[in-house]
């Protein structure tokens, strides 16, 4: 399984374009894999999560989108779905074919694709499906599963995905997990986490939508204290605000010991 994280960043970026706290000052002043797009993430070829910065993040970091056929969209918050961006798929701005895109969303985020994109289903070339948490499909070669993430819209959800080898949990926006969603993602094991990390060094609670640095540790920890990672399994934390998270390279120092990684955009990794 390759992935391709095509955005690291919460909501507003990192750094935030209005904004001058000494976070983001900091992060413009290193560069490099300080500079975060919104998240989303690019599963082999063929499966992108989330669809929102796509036109900066193909054109940054050298990705071919054009090989997409299947597209979760975890939540309907407008910096993980923007379906008015997809025009961009039909005639006259893309002048070569793009295959059947199957797209799977809550039924929010489907209301909003009905209503927002402004080109017919033929024309822009996809199918729409909603699914809602504990769905089980195939899509392609992979076998996707739903699961409910605890965050502020209707039906927001996590996805596990087995693309035949291996096992991803992409885990973003989401605070803890409910008892519900626990039990669900202990019914597998996983070759790599994505997780949640959008609030830093603001403890996480029980009413939290996000998470922050304690919860990651704490899910690393618990997940192998209950056998969820295979060998060799890469846990990642992802999705980063600038509001009390440090710099790239401070994440790194922190979370290394831990056996966590710390995702950036345009990181090219083989599971």
């Amino acid at each position: 399984m390759r992935l391709t994280f095509l955005g690291t960043g919460a909501a507003e970026g990192y750094p935030a374009p209005f904004c001058h706290c000494a976070h983001c000052e900091e992060a413009r002043a290193r560069g490099g894999r300080n500079i975060r797009l919104r998240s989303s993430l690019l599963v082999n070829d063929d499966l992108l999560i989330d669809y929102n910065d796509i036109v900066a993040a193909s054109a940054l970091y050298g990705v071919d989108v054009s090989a997409i056929e299947t597209l979760l969209i975890t939540h309907s918050h407008v910096d993980h779905f923007q379906p008015e961006q997809f025009f961009i798929r039909a005639r006259p701005f893309a002048l070569t074919p793009v295959p059947m895109l199957n797209i799977y969303a809550p039924y929010d985020a489907i209301q909003m694709l009905r209503e927002r994109v402004q080109r017919s289903p033929e024309e822009v070339r996809y199918r729409a499906f909603q699914v809602a948490p504990g769905d089980r499909w195939q899509s392609g070669r992979y076998t996707i599963r739903a699961v409910h993430a605890s965050h502020g819209t209707a039906d927001p959800l996590l996805y596990i995905i087995n693309d035949g080898a291996r096992t991803l949990f992409y885990s973003t926006d989401t605070g803890p997990y409910t008892p519900e969603a626990w039990a669900m993602i202990c019914e597998e094991r996983f070759d790599v986490v994505i997780m949640d990390e959008t609030m830093g060094t603001v403890p996480t609670n029980g009413d939290s939508q996000h998470l922050g640095m304690d919860a990651v540790l704490d899910y690393r920890a618990l997940f192998e204290k209950e056998g969820l990672l295979r060998p060799g399994a890469r846990f990642i934390a992802h999705h980063f605000s600038h509001g009390a998270n440090p710099h790239h390279e401070a994440l790194v120092e922190f979370f290394a010991p831990h056996g966590i990684e710390v995702a950036y955009d345009g990181w090219r990794l083989e599971v």
